[in-house]
């Protein structure tokens, strides 16, 4: 089968309910990142040969393609919008690619249905609670609000924390542990703001001043993301009470609700010279897999094991880990399931996660291979795995390389996950 190359992922910036972006009607975020990705990867709309969706509502997808300049007959795979959609979408679109199905497809992603603001045919939510009316809506909120949206605004995690406080118990994870991963996350994504380093793959947002009406006055400009923060700490988080009393996990440190959209080109290796185009990565493989009901055990540690196993890799090969931070407790109960450090820095998560910018639904999965693509292009190559809750116990993991890698010499089917171990000491080199 063909390798399926993965173009120009983008994303728009991540957005707070009530916030800046909650003023962008939906076909608008989408077109933003549709136009993005199409224009700076020099394609002609009309190249696109297939959509792949993740989205509340399709209508939305429908009115963005005519703002991108795409053909309305194009034709929309979708998917919804549920936990690994996102991932699921570029997943789907590689199949297509590697099948011959099509040689250009568009892998979307988006989470808009948190928006405080109601559009024509788009539903309406709740403004969010813990926000001030007085506040001017280009103003970051401050850290004393900040906290307060966190601790009412419902976090992903609260609906599974029962099973969040049972890992923590089996691996011995404490709530200063906890707090001190999600404080960190905040830290890392910070600093890669201020250095640029979100710059690559965020798509800036238009805020018009009449949403209905793209041609009014432009109110604002949104370039980052509205909900990251470097002024926490561990000791602010610690203020917050548990979703269980006794618990660990809280609103601080599980992912808050968020709004973004987010894209990518997959296209046939085999096309790419035509189409001038310069692949990010290669989807290697990818693999689903559900963790046993009766024992607390990481989503996401058998579907590692299993992507590892058909790759032919090892942790050991890997130069970046990206995990879903659907809460600290997941997260830091997967580095320990796979006998990694608690969170290294050069290796899991390096730019934070969906705790400091939220998790933005359908287009979670793809935000998080968008940061680690770009990450390995910095690296000048590599091999990186992202992994991403899918339902109840369940996860997807996908192994990606960058394109100056050697071809993979696959290991015989017979040989099994063998665990972390030490690093290997050069990067971006395949086990062969």
């Amino acid at each position: 089968m063909r390798r399926a190359a993965i173009v120009m992922p983008m994303r728009t910036p991540l957005g707070l309910p009530g916030g800046a972006l909650a003023a962008v009607p939906p076909d608008r975020l989408i077109a933003t990142v549709l136009s993005a990705v199409l224009g700076r990867a020099g394609l002609d709309p009309l190249r696109v040969e297939q959509l792949v969706t993740a989205v509340p509502d399709g209508r939305a997808v429908r009115d963005a393609l005519t703002a991108a300049g795409m053909s309305p007959e194009l034709g929309d795979f979708a998917l919804g919008d549920g936990p690994g959609s996102g991932l699921r979408t570029l997943i789907t679109a590689s199949m297509m690619v590697r099948t011959g199905v099509a040689d250009v497809v568009l892998a979307v992603g988006a989470e808009y249905s948190c928006t405080s603001v109601e559009f024509a045919g788009q539903p309406a939510s709740a403004p969010p609670r813990g926000t001030r009316p007085d506040r001017r809506d280009d103003a970051d909120p401050t850290t004393d609000e900040q906290i307060a949206i966190w601790a009412a605004e419902p976090a992903r995690g609260q609906a599974d924390s029962l099973r969040a406080e049972q890992l923590a118990v089996e691996y011995g994870l404490t709530r200063a542990l906890a707090d001190d991963f999600a404080a960190a996350s905040h830290r890392r994504a910070a600093r890669a703001r201020r250095q640029g380093v979100f710059g690559a793959e965020i798509a800036p947002v238009v805020v018009c001043a009449d949403p209905a009406d793209p041609n009014s006055a432009v109110t604002q400009l949104v370039d980052r993301d509205e909900g990251l923060r470097d002024d926490v700490s561990a000791r602010a988080f610690a203020a917050l009470a548990p979703f269980l009393p006794g618990g660990i996990t809280t609103a601080a440190n599980s992912s808050g609700r968020g709004l973004a959209a987010s894209a990518c080109l997959v296209v046939a290796e085999d096309r790419l010279v035509d189409l001038d185009l310069e692949p990010l990565g290669y989807l290697v493989d990818w693999a689903s897999a559900a963790a046993p009901a009766a024992v607390p055990v990481p989503h996401g540690t058998p579907a590692v094991a299993k992507a590892l196993w058909r790759s032919g890799f090892q942790l050991t090969d890997l130069d970046l880990l990206e995990i879903e931070e659907t809460s600290a407790v997941d997260v830091l109960a997967l580095t320990r399931a796979l006998g990694l450090a608690d969170y290294d820095p050069d290796l899991v998560n390096v730019h934070g996660g969906a705790i400091a910018l939220g998790d933005p639904g359908g287009a979670a999965g793809l935000r998080t291979v968008t940061a680690m693509l770009h990450e390995l292009s910095r690296r000048d190559g590599g091999l990186g795995l992202a992994v991403t809750p899918e339902g109840p116990g369940g996860a997807l993991a996908a192994v990606f390389e960058s394109p100056n890698l050697e071809p993979i010499a696959r290991s015989p089917l017979g040989a099994r996950f063998r665990g972390a171990g030490p690093r290997r000491p050069i990067r971006g080199r395949h086990r062969h």
